[in-house]
């Protein structure tokens, strides 16, 4: 039972490092959607039937941005660079990824970083409930710290379970371990029922660490969940420029896909959700939360 407990809270902390590691690689990653840029065959059929490997490939993700493809013709074989690549700041007028046409005046009305309304605010929804998810799964982490710490210690330390009473994981964290030191009574006389014991106690506050542990992964799957659909929305079905206005100037030679979902937005952000919930779980079923009958 002890190695149990001991594996149970092992467990729950490497959930909360994948969990912790993944939400900061999708806050990170440039690689939310992707659209990708191939040399037009002239005897192809047509809807990408030849569009084997692209010429180049675009990023877009809540930070960062690139602008329209330039295609050199006269260089054999044709060469395609995609220009302005970079990341931006989460917040301010003029200096996001994702800019409405009033905050421009004087920049060139083609430039990637225009965009519409619709656009720009699921940008900015991403980007912000992103940057909120990975604080509130980061914030986990570090309340697990003492917790599972303590459980090491208490669980490695401890030779001798408690008479009647086996250790796991809810008790190791948050139970009393009792242990009664018998010394030589030299004056049995004058009292001999008295036992003298000496009792190991976690801190009391415990059980409000746990419950705000609980929470916070609770709320960070949520923000994740959310920060993930409005990605799809204005990183892939809205995202502009489309696979038309991006070839607009080589239309005849260069063709483009559409913007799709890539690596951050399907994988990153997936497992630091699905992690950070089966992490919530188990956290609540092997550690005891606050007694609410204290509270009512």
């Amino acid at each position: 039972m002890r190695r149990r407990a001991l594996a149970t809270s092992i467990f729950i902390f490497a959930l909360s490092i994948i969990s912790t590691t993944f939400v900061l690689l999708a806050l990170t990653s440039k690689r939310w959607s992707v659209q990708k840029y191939y040399i037009n065959d002239v005897n192809s059929p047509g809807l990408g039937a030849t569009w084997t490997s692209p010429i180049c490939v675009a990023n877009k993700s809540p930070f960062y941005r690139c602008d329209a493809p330039v295609i050199n013709t006269t260089a054999h074989p044709n060469t395609c660079v995609v220009p302005n690549c970079q990341f931006y700041r989460p917040y301010g007028r003029n200096k996001t990824s994702c800019r409405l046409a009033v905050e421009t005046v004087g920049m060139d009305p083609d430039n990637g970083l225009i965009a519409g309304a619709q656009e720009c605010q699921d940008v900015h929804y991403t980007g912000n409930l992103q940057i909120a998810a990975s604080v509130f799964i980061t914030l986990a982490l570090i309340l697990l710290l003492p917790i599972t710490a303590a459980n090491i210690l208490l669980t490695t330390s401890s030779h001798h379970p408690v008479a009647g009473a086996a250790p796991t994981v809810e008790s190791a964290a948050t139970e009393p371990s009792t242990t009664k030191t018998h010394h030589p009574d030299h004056n049995s006389n004058s009292n001999p029922h008295h036992h003298p014991q000496h009792t190991h106690k976690f801190s009391p506050y415990t059980p409000p660490i746990v419950l705000f542990t609980i929470l916070s992964l609770y709320i960070g799957v949520i923000l994740q969940l959310i920060a993930q659909f409005f990605g799809v929305l204005g990183l892939t079905i809205i995202a502009t420029p489309d696979q038309f206005q991006a070839v607009q100037h080589a239309s005849g030679v260069l063709g483009a896909t559409p913007w799709v979902i890539d690596k951050a937005l399907a994988t990153y952000a997936t497992v630091a959700w699905t992690s950070a919930l089966a992490c919530a779980v188990l956290v609540s079923r092997a550690y005891r939360m606050p007694r609410w009958d204290k509270f009512f």
